[in-house]
């Protein structure tokens, strides 16, 4: 992984505005990648076995969630991040100036369904991280459909504003509240524009009115739980899911980030980048992880500590993995996060709050010693 070092002058300068002359010296060990149900060892039908793997011999892990996965019971352990403590911003955010950029790409297909409910149930806890951990922070918050598509559901294209619908979307195979009297703009349809109006089975199925009038929350969000629950209910229909594509070729792309795009002003030079994957499937865009990571560095100059890369994807290509089935292929999402400042859940986890809680801690300590380029 490219790193780039920081010269002694802004080391100082970083260990001085975090008053801790050791904390501008970098990261005690290479990124870390959490597998929950990754020892080695059998798992029998109903009950998933424990324990997880890394990248960095120094890394351990730490915590027991009672639970499991769809098809078994069990329990995974928590990665523990050797970023040590999140140092106090009290105000005024060191390091990437206090902005932080949000990207959530999730996968909307009907393999989803246990992953949606994981999610949404995790909805309230990440809002209560924002809050406090990010209050001093000026963020944004973005949602991706992964299908790339933002949501388009087939045979329900010409269901807006009810032209031609009949009894509605329903009579084209569609959920019965799918917004059908809510015109789409051009960006409703873009893939890898932020999503404003989810359109599925199980999804909000309404505009998400968001503060600012961007496709993503900014901010001084007045409604920042209802905003963020309504443009991440993507729900799961019939679709196939590319997050990496969706990612590698629409959602940061010069285009859509331009000042007329669908996406104009979410990504800041200055900011610390934090992407999170939700995909259960594996990977179809054939780039591969290699690809995946030099086109993210290309977005941030190259700079591999203004990124942050957050996954929960299938554990079947491990041993004692927690989600039912057969072992499957290797999963490309989580060699993604060895290459990039990556940490990996699996799907099948109990709960995806602890995730998301140290995922927090690590992005203030990188954030705390990013040196925008």
């Amino acid at each position: 992984m490219l790193r780039l070092p920081l010269s002694p002058v802004a080391a100082l300068s970083l260990a001085l505005a975090c008053g801790d002359p050791g904390a501008a010296t970098g990261f005690s060990s290479a990124p870390t990648t959490t597998v929950a149900g990754s020892e080695t060892g059998e798992a029998s039908a109903g009950t998933a076995s424990t324990g997880s793997t890394s990248t960095s011999s120094t890394s351990t892990s730490t915590g027991t969630d009672s639970g499991g996965g769809p098809g078994g019971s069990g329990s995974s352990s928590a990665g523990v991040f050797d970023m040590g403590t999140p140092p106090d911003f009290a105000g005024n955010p060191a390091g990437c100036q206090g902005k932080v950029d949000f990207l959530f790409v999730i996968s909307s297909s009907e393999s989803e369904g246990f992953q949606q409910v994981q999610l949404k149930a995790a909805f309230p806890e990440f809002i209560k991280i924002i809050e406090s951990d990010f209050n001093d922070f000026d963020y944004h918050i973005m949602v991706v459909d992964a299908t790339g598509t933002t949501g388009r559901l087939p045979g329900c294209d010409s269901c807006y504003m009810c032209i031609n619908c009949g009894e509605g979307c329903e009579s084209f195979g569609g959920p019965k509240d799918y917004p059908c009297d809510l015109e789409a703009t051009f960006c409703d349809w873009s893939p890898g524009a932020g999503v404003t109006m989810p359109r599925n089975f199980g999804a909000s199925n309404k505009r998400c009115n968001l503060f600012g009038d961007h496709r993503y929350i900014i901010k001084g969000e007045p409604n920042l739980t209802e905003a963020f629950t309504c443009i991440a209910t993507l729900g799961a229909g019939p679709k196939t899911s590319s997050a990496m594509g969706v990612l590698d070729k629409y959602a940061l792309e010069p285009d859509i980030l331009s000042e007329d795009g669908c996406n104009a002003g979410f990504l800041r030079d200055e900011a610390l980048l934090v992407v999170v994957v939700v995909q259960r499937t594996n990977e179809l865009w054939a780039q591969g992880p290699p690809v995946w990571w030099a086109s993210l560095l290309e977005k941030k100059n190259g700079n591999a500590d203004a990124i942050v890369v957050m996954v929960i994807s299938y554990d079947n290509d491990v041993p004692g993995h927690l989600c039912p089935g057969d072992m499957e292929p290797s999963n490309l999402l989580r060699e993604f996060t060895t290459l990039a400042n990556g940490r990996y859940l699996s799907s099948c986890a109990p709960s995806y709050v602890p995730f998301l809680k140290e995922g927090a801690d690590l992005i203030l300590d990188r954030c705390a010693l990013l040196v925008p380029q």
